[in-house]
């Protein structure tokens, strides 16, 4: 399948200069913090090492679930709030949107709140508007990605599972006594991040994203979820209104 959301959001998310920084180095913990901060490296120290015999057995179930769902679909339209929380600075901000995607290439996010912005790519170009700057900004998509850290290629080609089950361990968890189904994946290699995947236990779709890369972490959920359904692609067609300021960038 081709790409689009959970970073979708998770472009949406890369969008936001939060997403887009590495990790800062952390400082040394205090001598009275000492006893957490080991139980905060060794949590993540056991996130990454390769899941038990049941544990991968059904994460291998989900994560074919999800490509079967995957391979279905041809288009898709939702609405999507998120929180981006600067944990150390004490920050957040709290986004609400759309999207539309047309498989395999197609993609047009809105944000509505706090402020207009619109991103528009059939990833050969992208487009990225904000009204109240007007200013648009048209580059090439390679040259887009390229600006963003590596560890983010996985989640920035949403649908593309199978690359992200090769480059990440996956744990598996949930499915009992109601328990929401959630898939969670940590590199192999790289900087330290964690993108976890809430499924829907009837066909896998992915409801909500939540995205914790150094102090920051990006909690995403999808409302109004049309799959399938019919969408003009004209809107997959940016013009920069009159009076509008465009960068261009190519490199």
């Amino acid at each position: 399948m081709n790409k689009v959301l959970t970073a979708v959001l998770l472009l949406a998310f890369a969008l936001g200069a939060s997403a887009q920084q590495k990790p800062a180095a952390r400082k040394a913990a205090p001598k009275t913090q000492k006893k957490a901060a080991a139980i905060v490296v060794s949590t993540k120290t056991v996130a990454a090492q390769p899941a038990p015999a049941k544990e991968a057995d059904r994460s291998a179930e989900l994560m074919a679930g999800l490509k079967a769902w995957d391979a279905s679909l041809e288009t898709l339209k939702a609405d999507f709030t998120q929180e981006v929380n600067f944990r150390e600075a004490g920050l957040k901000q709290s986004i609400e949107g759309t999207l539309r995607y047309v498989k395999p290439n197609f993609l047009r996010i809105e944000h509505v709140k706090p402020a207009r912005q619109v991103v528009v790519t059939d990833k050969t170009d992208i487009w990225i508007y904000k009204p109240e700057d007007k200013q648009a900004v048209r580059t090439s998509w390679e040259a887009w990605r390229k600006t963003q850290d590596q560890n983010f290629s996985g989640i920035l080609d949403f649908g593309n599972y199978s690359a992200l089950g090769a480059r990440n361990h996956i744990r598996a968890e949930g499915g009992k006594d109601g328990a929401p189904l959630k898939l969670t994946f940590t590199p192999r290699s790289g900087e330290a991040y964690a993108l976890t995947l809430t499924l829907s236990a009837t066909d896998y779709f992915p409801t909500d994203a939540e995205l914790s890369v150094g102090d920051t972490l990006i909690k995403t959920h999808l409302t109004n979820v049309e799959k399938n359904a019919a969408v003009d692609k004209e809107i997959f067609k940016f013009s920069p209104p009159k009076g509008v300021e465009v960068l261009e960038f190519k490199n």
